[in-house]
């Protein structure tokens, strides 16, 4: 239920501001492709240099990838393991 509210909410704002807002609340973080420590499906090519990680309900976050106007979601990150958080 939180994901889909999250969804809702992000998806009436512009990519601008979800960009500048801060990763700890409604903005993202960019992360490198080689930080990730899952398996990446095959149909995201190497043009995909980095994900964009977003919280949606206290510390977790969902991860995915931008084309267009389109965010593609390709993991829900319950227990922080699918990237390096540093």
């Amino acid at each position: 239920m939180a994901l889909s509210k999250r969804l809702f909410m992000l998806s009436r704002m512009p990519w601008k501001q979800i960009r500048q807002a801060p990763s700890s609340g409604i903005g993202s973080e960019q992360i490198p492709r080689y930080r990730i420590k899952r398996a990446i499906p095959t149909s995201v090519t190497d043009e995909v240099e980095s994900f964009s990680s977003l919280h949606f309900v206290g510390k977790k976050r969902f991860v995915g990838y931008r084309v267009g106007q389109i965010f593609h979601i390709l993991w829900v990150d319950h227990s922080f393991e699918v990237y390096d958080h540093g």
